[in-house]
């Protein structure tokens, strides 16, 4: 099937890496995929190392850049493309014009709380949560309009191998912003005690933050050091070199991070967020209260002492990773809409041929 995505952001977070992998999953599996994306887009590198796929890059000036309407056009004809994907607001904006003028079926994947005037050109809309499809339906989409698909990661889930040392090593991921809550884990890992092991923390990630927490990272205890590790795009390596994952977040939509932590065995202490919430379970991590700084500390400090108990939770959290969060358990749920909104249009023009 020829799939044109369509993601037009510059920067790189969730939404970004969900297009990026979703893009290279459908050209493993055998798809003819155009990715149309920002000509400054931070995710160009990893776009152009995924081989077969096609490639437009454009300029955007804003959301309502009627050149880039008509750039989009032109680059879904020369694919011949028969669905288009939309990755945020100013993609499903300008691209689902351009989709709908050619008369082709589109869909979104909304990846948060979205303002609807930009998905009007939307044919179907495609929530990651069941908070997300309730939020839209809320909003006065028919359910008939709505497809819950979760994220998914091409992380291939492994057994972890590692061993407790002396040094315990925690992780944590994310754009280094306010909402994401690492100033919570530096203050909880100031209060955990040193017991018998040192903490080494590992933060993987940029923003504006960083200097302020680099500043608090310098205060903390002796038995805490603190690694700022900057943008990692690939973060097998640092899961599998992890004993905890900590996802500290003050707003958490979904949380790909805790689908990676999931797939390599790491086991997870997370802010009660709606992605979190909707992923794990008490079976499978450790949640506390978002804010909560002496929580925080107790579940690691718990982690700490019955490791064999982390480990539990960990396992059971691939197995769920394994059967919902895998390409191989998401992928196929794509492949199928695209089917169905395909032969729908396809209904639909001959319908109008026949009249």
């Amino acid at each position: 099937m020829k799939i044109a995505q369509i993601m037009l952001a510059k920067g790189f977070g969730g939404a970004e890496r969900s297009f990026v992998d979703l893009c290279a999953e459908l050209v493993a599996r055998g798809h003819d995929v155009l990715a149309i994306c920002e000509a400054r887009s931070a995710a160009l590198p990893l776009l152009r190392d995924v081989a077969g796929l096609g490639l437009v890059t454009l300029r955007i000036w804003g959301a309502w850049d009627p050149f880039a309407t008509h750039a989009i056009a032109r680059a879904l004809r020369a694919h011949c493309s028969t669905v288009v994907q939309c990755h945020l607001a100013r993609a499903a904006h300008l691209g689902g014009k351009a989709a709908r003028d050619l008369g082709l079926p589109t869909l979104a994947k909304t990846h948060n709380y979205v303002d609807l005037k930009y998905y009007r050109a939307i044919e179907r809309l495609v929530p990651t949560t069941h908070s997300q499809a309730r939020y839209l339906h809320e909003q006065g989409i028919a359910a008939e309009r709505l497809t819950r698909i979760p994220n998914f990661s091409r992380l291939i889930r492994r057994p972890p191998s590692r061993e407790l040392s002396d040094v315990i090593r925690v992780l944590a991921l994310g754009r280094l912003v306010e909402k994401k809550g690492f100033d919570v884990l530096l203050e909880a890992l100031a209060v955990v005690p040193p017991d018998r092991h040192g903490i080494e923390l590992t933060i993987a990630g940029d923003g504006p933050q960083r200097a302020a927490l680099e500043v608090y990272a310098r205060a903390l205890p002796a038995h805490v050091t603190v690694h700022f590790a900057g943008w990692r795009d690939d973060v097998a390596p640092l899961f599998a070199q992890s004993d905890l994952f900590v996802l500290p977040s003050r707003d958490e939509p979904f949380g790909i991070v805790v689908l990676e932590a999931m797939a390599t065995g790491v086991p997870i202490i997370a802010t009660r967020t709606r992605g979190p919430l909707e992923i794990l379970d008490a079976e499978s991590a450790v949640f506390v209260d978002i804010d909560d700084v002496q929580a925080l500390a107790d579940a690691i400090k718990d982690c700490l002492k019955d490791p064999a108990r982390a480990q539990q939770r960990a396992t059971h959290a691939g197995v769920v990773y394994e059967t919902t969060y895998s390409a191989a358990a998401v992928v196929p749920a794509y492949e199928a809409l695209y089917t169905a909104l395909a032969d729908g249009s396809n209904r639909r023009k001959n319908r109008r041929e026949r009249g």
